[in-house]
Formats: structure tokens, sequence, C-alpha cells
């Protein structure tokens, strides 16, 4: 109870004392019949221990009036009858509830009790005084006195409300009248029996006409029983049913205002309180505790929250705490005089905690703590549930994502074995990339240590800007920058907006998407890979933009991006073994110029589609003139350095896309794609310009060695509709070109 409640109390029990101190001071003591004091303060005691409730009615009522105005009349006093009345309610309390459990109010009800029936009975006095007693007025006026002491005490119990603040509702009045108008005229006529006998000084019919009202309050009182039993079972019922939706709606909505105001509403309905206020923790998404009350938060909400962080963790709270005034401090409402804290926790974390606080004098049951304490567990087991089966989706989505990424990985490396080309593989992990791993675009480029550049190889999702794209060399010690530890996260090197300098060889997303929380990908965040060998040599870097999921890369993201790394470095590893394999097959050692075989595949291959297209191609065979004496003369290295001058000048007088080679011995020979007679005829005489002026300085042959060159040229269509016939008619023209003088250009005829 609230300082003020008290202090109020404290006045009304004075001032009731004094009435009561008045009135003994007015009547005395003096009266009839005092050796049945003891029996009447007993049947008082007995009738205070058996309140009993009219059928439809939840108020109960005591039948103590029925016994205090047949008193009244028997003892001729109504102060004695007043008193007793009184002293055997504070009697039947203290048994009830132990001397502790007497509060102020039980002392007020007592002197209100006893100055009721005082008042009552001194009007009953003086309006029968002088009326027969077997008369119909006396009978109304024993209805009268029983009215009087009903309005009398309801007074009283309004002066209380009255002074204690507590609301007068009329609900409150409706159900105290009704009591009163149903009650009083059915005990009328039993009342009035036993008033009579009392009259006539008929003890034995006395007690014979007490028994109809003593069997009408027993069976009141077991109809009250069995109704309250019959509430207790329908309230048990609607508390199971309230529990069972919770286990419906409970799971992960602890961040649900509505939630918590509906659960507090509910369990208020079946455990009422007056003020309530719920520390919610953080569970699923919410950053910090928060309060949460049905009405307005606490004047000190800040204060209050430290206050319940505290109480919450201690150990003891795990069980529900009651505490009652005096020893209670309010934390919610000055005037609550019984406090209910229970924490929202199972046994392994806690969720929150519950404090309620209840004005009235009744306190909380155990029924109810109980109920409180199974509903919060519940709730909080459901959301510790919710918890766990998000961790275990988010653990399963992380593993089903790490095995995507593994089975991409995979898919990848077995392409990247049939390709053993460099651009074949570059293109397929940058595919593989924005499909597998989740990026809207790709871009791979090759350093070039020597010029100081990257060359951009590969790409995917820009392919309307592609040529423009790889037309920029962007400088190698710019990009190189941001390979350092400052970036670096494993095998990856993640550089934030904040962090970049735009540059014009940049490539910018074309609709970006910008950023609003921290973990979003902005338009100018960097993720580099490395392509770095065993030898820590930098062959190059994969640089991918826009996640599709706009958010920055995860660790598993970057692991697989370090993992396709490795993978590409060992596929370009193996792309370079094969192709230094593969040009050794085909390039002659000496002269660096293709060989005979590879000569006749490209010739063979190149006549098909040049045929099928219907375009021209020429054939050019050469010979070096008098070879045998330089070799005879000057050695075979002589001729051998010779063979390497002729080569390099045949090499740098032809196309990229032409196909020179070493055919045998000191014949070589040139396919020209493309090419007519006449264009051919030109080539050849440039080639053998250039093989004219070229003087080899070989030791002991006393100056320079000089060596000429003989051409054949042939043509399709003019000079065969296969390569076979234009190769044979090019080396017919070879040996023509020998007969006629050597050092010359010739075609057949």
């Amino acid at each position: 109870m609230g300082e003020g409640h008290r202090q109020r109390h404290y006045l009304l029990i004075v001032l009731f004392g004094a009435g009561v101190a008045a009135l003994a001071a007015h009547t005395g003591f003096e009266g009839r019949d005092l050796w049945a004091a003891p029996v009447v303060l007993a049947l008082f005691f007995l009738a205070y221990g058996y309140d009993v409730r009219l059928p439809g009615s939840t108020s109960r009522m005591s039948v103590d009036y029925a016994i205090a105005l047949p008193a009244v009349i028997l003892f001729q006093n109504p102060l004695i009858s007043g008193l007793l009345a009184g002293l055997g309610l504070l009697l039947n309390r203290a048994y009830t509830r132990g001397l502790r459990g007497v509060k102020l109010v039980n002392v007020f009800d007592t002197l209100n009790t006893a100055l009721s029936f005082t008042l009552a009975g001194h009007l009953l006095l003086a309006m029968s005084a002088g009326l027969p007693p077997d008369s119909l007025l006396w009978f109304l006026d024993l209805g009268f006195g029983m009215v009087a002491f009903a309005l009398i005490n309801l007074t009283g119990y309004l002066l209380d409300r009255i002074t204690v603040g507590t609301p007068i509702t009329p609900a409150f009045l409706g159900r105290y009248l009704l009591q009163m108008a149903v009650w009083l005229p059915l005990s009328l006529p039993f009342m009035t029996l036993v008033v009579f006998e009392i009259l006539h000084r008929n003890m034995i019919q006395l007690a014979l006409a007490s028994i109809p009202l003593l069997v009408i309050v027993w069976a009141l009182h077991l109809n009250a029983d069995m109704e309250e039993k019959n509430l207790a079972l329908i309230h048990a019922g609607g508390r199971q049913e309230f529990l069972q939706q919770l286990t419906m709606t409970a799971s992960g909505s602890l961040e649900q205002g509505t939630f918590l105001s509906d659960l507090l509403r509910g369990l208020k309905e079946f455990v009422p309180w007056n003020r309530e206020l719920l520390l919610v923790l953080p569970a699923l998404h919410v950053e910090e505790p928060f309060l949460h009350s049905l009405g307005d938060l606490p004047e000190d909400p800040h204060g209050v929250k430290e206050t319940l962080m505290d109480l919450l963790e201690e150990a003891a709270l795990r069980q529900p705490r009651i505490t009652s005034e005096p020893r209670l401090k309010p934390l919610l409402d000055p005037e609550a005089r019984h406090q209910l804290i229970l924490a929202l926790a199972t046994s392994e974390v806690a969720f929150g905690i519950l404090v309620v606080e209840r004005n009235d004098p009744e306190p909380f049951l155990d029924s109810d703590v109980k109920f409180l304490e199974m509903a919060l567990t519940q709730i909080a087991s459901h959301v510790q549930d919710e918890i766990l089966k998000q961790q275990l989706l988010a653990t399963n989505r992380k593993l089903m994502h790490q095995t995507d990424y593994l089975s991409q990985i995979l898919q990848i490396s077995n392409l990247l074995r049939v390709h053993l080309d460099i651009q074949g593989i570059l293109q397929k992990v940058a595919l593989g990339i924005r499909e597998g791993i989740g990026f809207q675009t790709v871009l791979i480029s090759l350093y070039h240590e020597e010029e100081g550049c990257f060359e951009r190889i590969a790409q995917a999702g820009e392919d309307e800007r592609w040529e423009e794209i790889r037309a920029v060399h962007p400088p190698a010690a710019d990009l190189l920058d941001y390979i350092k530890d400052t970036y670096r996260v494993g095998g990856c090197y993640l550089i934030r907006h904040t962090d970049v300098q735009p540059r014009p060889y940049d490539i910018l997303p074309q609709n970006p998407r910008p950023a609003k929380d921290l973990d979003d990908w902005d338009p100018m965040d960097m993720l580099l890979v490395p392509l770095v060998d065993k030898d820590d040599r930098l062959l190059g870097i994969i640089s991918v933009d826009e996640p599709m999921d706009g958010k920055v890369p995860s660790m598993e993201t970057l692991r697989a991006l370090e993992v396709l790394a490795n993978q590409t470095v060992h596929a370009l590893e193996t792309a370079q073994v094969h192709a230094q394999i593969k040009r050794q097959a085909v390039i002659d050692g000496l002269t660096g110029l293709y060989n005979h075989g590879y000569f006749q595949e490209a010739l063979a291959a190149g006549a098909r589609e040049h045929a099928e297209s219907h375009q021209p191609y020429a054939v050019l065979m050469m010979d070096l003139d008098n070879f045998k004496d330089v070799n005879d003369t000057h050695g075979h290295l002589a001729g051998d350095a010779m063979l390497r001058a002729v080569a390099e000048a045949l090499a740098a007088s032809i196309r990229k896309e032409d196909i020179a080679a070493r055919y045998g011995g000191e014949e070589f020979a040139v396919f020209l794609p493309r090419r007519t007679g006449e264009q051919a005829r030109l080539v050849a005489e440039r080639i053998r310009a250039s093989v004219d002026q070229i003087r080899t300085l070989v030791p002991g042959a006393g100056g320079p060695v000089r060596v000429t060159l003989s051409v054949g040229v042939a043509a399709y269509p003019e000079q065969g509709d296969d390569h076979h016939k234009v190769l044979e008619q090019a080396d017919l023209a070879l040996y023509r070109a020998k007969r006629t003088g050597k050092n010359r250009v010739c075609h057949v005829v």
C-alpha cells in the first residue's frame, strides 16, 4: 500500500473508532441476556467464514445481519451487537490469514461493521418502541432495519473508496444493491420467526426457527461452491485454450508490438492487474532491449530498464518473485499493494522480464503465478525454437550455397580441361563466375610486365561494350596499387568505394544500384582476384562487379573466387605447356618456320575453306640457289646461319595470316590466303629481293657470303582446282625459274 493510502486509512480508522467510542459512551454496555454474548460471537465468527454468493452473482456477501439484528432484540443494546459483529469479523480474518495477514483495511472493516450494526440497531429499537411484537408494523420495522444496515454499511465503504481514491463505478453500486434487493426479501420471513421467538423468550422454538435460515445459508453456500468450481473449470479451460493459442502464434513474435499487446491483454484477462511493463531483450532482429506496456511507459524508462536488466541477471529471478506491502517498493504505480515479477525465459536463455502490479487488497494467487509462468515459459520456448530453426535454416542455406559453389567450381574445372587455348579458358571462367557465383559483370585481364599494362582478354555481362573495353590497356601501376595487404581478404582484394579514385579506364556499371546499408555493394566498390602462379608471378587479374544480391560478397564467395583463380592459373599453365609442345611439333627447330607436315595440313584446310567460299589463294615454292656450295665451302654452321637469315627475311615479308614453312633442306613454301596470282607474284618478288640483300658473315670466308632465291608461283583457281594441283604447278614454276637463270620469280604459262 502506498503511503497516501496508508495515511488516509489511518484517518478513517480514527474517525470510525471515534464514532464507535461516542456510541459506547452514549449507550453503555448494559443489556439483557448477556450470557449469550459468547454464543453470538461464535455465530458471527462462523458467519464470516461462510460468506454466501447468490446464484448468478460474482460477489460474495455475509449473513452477519441475520445474527446482528436478532442480537439487538436479544441484548436490547445495539452497541453490544455491533461490537460482537466487528470482533467476530476481526477474529475470523486473523484466523484465516494469520496475525501478519491482518491489514489496515481489515481494521477499518471491523470498525465499519461495528458502527453500521450499532446505528442500524438504534434505528430498529427506536422505530419498534411501543409496537406490538405480533403486528405487521413490527414486521415492516424489522425489514426497514435490515435495509438501514445495508445502506449504512454501503455508506462506510463508499466513504473508504472516496478517501483512498478508488473509483466508484456504477457496476459496483448495481451489484451491491441487487444483492440486497434479492437477499433481504428472501431472508426477512425467517428473520421474523427468529425475532418473534426471541421476543417471547422461547429458546427451543428459537433454535427450531433458526433452522430454515441456516438451511438456506448452507444451500446457498453449497451452490456457491459448485458455481465456483464450475467457474474454476471454465477459467482453467480458458487458460488452457489461451496457452494453446500461444503455441500457434508465439514463434518469433517478440519484435511485434501487436503480438505483445495481445499477449498482455490475454494474460490480464485471466490474472487481473493495474499496471504492467514488459522488457524484451534482443532475440531475432531487434538491436537493443525495449520496453512495452498497454499503458504509458514510466516517467524514467531508461532507469526502469536498467533496474529490470539488473534483476534479469539475478539467478533467483528464474523463479517468480511476489512482493506485497509493507516490503513492496513499486516500480510502476506508487499506490500498488502487490507486485509480481516473472522472467520470460527458458532454462537456457532469457528473452525478457514481466512486471505486474496490483492495487487491490487481494494478493496474487499461486494459480495465477503458475499460469503466468507457464505462458511466459511457453512463449520463450517457442521463440528459442524459432531462433534455432532460423539458425538451422541459415546453416543449411550456407551449406547448400557452399555445395553450389563447389559444384560450379568442379563444373568450370572440368570445362577448363577441354579448353587448351588461353582465350577459351578465360572466357569459360568469366561465364562460370557470372552464372555460378553470382556477379553481373566479370572481366579477366592478362598482365604484360614488359609493356607495363594489362590486356583485357575475356568478359561476361559486357557484350555491348566489349569492343570498346578491350581496346583499352589499363596501366599496370594503377591496378597493382590495390594489390596490397590493406585490402586483402584471403586471396582476394576488396576495395570499398571510400578508397577508390575513378580513372579514365574504369568500367562503371550502366545501371548501378545505390547503396543504402553498410553491407550494400556500392557502384564504386572493387573486388580483384589476382592470378598468381606457383613462382608467385602475377599472370593476370579477375575483376568482378555488381553482386546479384546487391551485398558485399561473403567469405564463402571470396573463397570460391580464390579457388577458381587457382584453377584458372593451373589451366593457363597447362595450356602454355600444351602450346609449347604443339609448337615444337609443327615448328622447324632451325628456322622457326612451320615444318613440312604442318604446311601440308594448313594448306589442305585452307584450300577447302577458300573453295567453299570461292576465294582465291596462292602458293609460293622457293629454293636457295647454289646452297650446296655454301655448305661445301664454308661448312654446315655457315649453311645453318644462312638458312636462319633467309627465314627471317621471309617472315618479315609476309602477313601474319600467311603461313611460311621450311619445306625441306634449302626449300621453303608459303601459303597466301585470299591472294590472286598477280598479288602472289608481287609478294614473291619482295621476298626474292629481300633475300638478295642478305650478307652473312662467315669466319674464314674473306668477306660476306651472298645467296639468291628462285621462286615458283601458282594460284587457285587459275593453276588448279584443288591444292594438290596448285602445289604441283608451283613446283613446276620453281623448276622453270631454276632452268632460266635462277634468282627470279616464275609461274606456269
